[in-house]
């Protein structure tokens, strides 16, 4: 009875183990992602916008 137990709990683990196994992969595929998101935001922001222009032509304003 005790061994049906201890048998029972070891095929638990190794579930959850199986499981988690491709956890990490996917964490780093969707911080790939965020980060695709956002440089694309930030091109399109200094494209669309003329972000650097507009920049550019503050800091002319303060340096003379």
């Amino acid at each position: 009875m005790t061994r049906m137990f201890v048998n029972t709990k070891i095929r638990l683990a190794k579930a959850v183990e199986a499981r988690e196994a491709g956890q990490g992969t996917l964490e780093y595929l969707g911080i790939v992602v965020v980060v695709v998101l956002l440089v694309g935001a930030l091109i399109t922001a200094f494209t669309a916008f003329d972000l650097g222009g507009k920049i550019t032509e503050q800091l002319d304003k303060i340096v003379p």
